[in-house]
């Protein structure tokens, strides 16, 4: 048995257009796998706008990488002889690899038989489960769980566009929000106002961005971007208000140097709660997360919107289109029908 593995060939050049000097994709012999180890494949990888930061070379929840290491990646993947089990992970940029079941830090949990039939009874793919997991429970805990949203109340979404903004959009207009959402593109902005008429979109790159939202006006911000939008949005909220970070896009390509706010006393006389969000951050809530978003999506409230790719060796293309903003909702490489190496 052989495997594909796209290892890191140099730190990330700042040059998007360059990112391929970043990776070499190797062919590796897999050993036999012993009574304890399951042979794996990778049916599903998510690309996400933190592997820019992991391809930086920098220590976050995941281990700092060294010049040729897997590259990080969350998936989905299923022993080789039994595809009806799925485990969810990060395993990383491969084809196939061995995972010891029986090592008690285990990285790879297991998803519930019922969870999977669930996917099937609301229409979704397997694949959209990565999209649920990495992006929907962090709209759910940013929006429903931290901002507690509240009908009429205003809500603003940087990011609106991508993965988990799309996720953030749809739960509160849901909840009778007045939405506004923030992009960069014409073409996404025609998508925003073709699929969701209720929405306010609002074009960053104008010059007048900033100034298209009231001071003092807004009641959640749920932040995909950090840098100078969070600190232009801090200016808009009104007291007691609440910020939900979960993204830094506006720094990841120049990681190790952040500005960081200038305007931190806001916070204070404001009384704004911020909070960092994560995926994994409320595993004690993870059932009421996921039972508030499988109910959205069997009253049709909820949809998933996802692009594919299916080979590993797309993965340097497929990070360029996300590093550019070029996506639109979530970028998958679908490896479940590869042929065997």
């Amino acid at each position: 048995m052989h495997k594909q593995s796209l290892i890191l060939q140099q730190k990330a050049p700042k040059n998007i257009n360059e990112l391929d000097q970043a990776f070499q994709l190797i062919d590796q012999k897999l050993d036999a796998p012993s009574s304890q180890l399951l042979l794996m494949k990778t049916r599903y990888i998510s690309i996400d706008p933190i592997m820019r930061v992991w391809i930086s070379g920098a220590r976050t929840y995941l281990p700092a990488l060294q010049q040729n290491d897997i590259i990080h990646a969350f998936t989905l993947s299923s022993p080789v002889d039994n595809q009806n089990d799925i485990y969810f992970g990060p395993a990383g940029l491969q084809t196939h690899f061995l995972y010891d079941k029986t090592n008690k830090k285990k990285q790879l949990i297991k998803v519930p038989r019922q969870m999977l039939q669930l996917l099937q009874k609301c229409e979704l793919q397997n694949s959209n489960l990565l999209t649920i997991i990495l992006n929907g429970l962090p709209a759910y805990y940013g929006l429903v769980d931290f901002c507690k949203i509240q009908k009429g109340q205003r809500v603003v979404i940087s990011a609106s566009a991508g993965a988990t903004g799309l996720f953030c959009i749809q739960l509160a207009l849901n909840m009778q929000c007045d939405v506004i959402g923030f992009t960069g593109d014409i073409e996404k902005i025609k998508f925003l106002q073709n699929q969701f008429p209720n929405l306010r979109i609002i074009n960053y790159k104008s010059d007048d961005w900033d100034k298209q939202i009231e001071d003092n006006s807004v009641d959640c911000y749920f932040d995909n971007v950090g840098e100078y939008m969070l600190e232009k949005m801090i200016q808009k909220m009104r007291k007691n208000g609440k910020i939900a970070l979960c993204g830094s896009m506006g720094s990841s390509s120049n990681y190790s140097e952040r500005q960081g706010l200038s305007n931190m006393n806001q916070i204070i006389y404001k009384r704004l709660k911020l909070k960092g969000i994560t995926f994994n951050q409320e595993l004690n809530k993870i059932q009421a997360a996921f039972d508030y978003l499988f109910q959205q999506f069997q009253q049709k409230k909820l949809r998933i919107f996802q692009e594919e790719y299916n080979q590993l060796s797309d993965t340097p293309k497929a990070l360029k289109r996300l590093f550019k903003g070029e996506n639109i909702g979530k970028i998958i490489i679908n490896l479940d029908n590869q042929t065997k190496l």
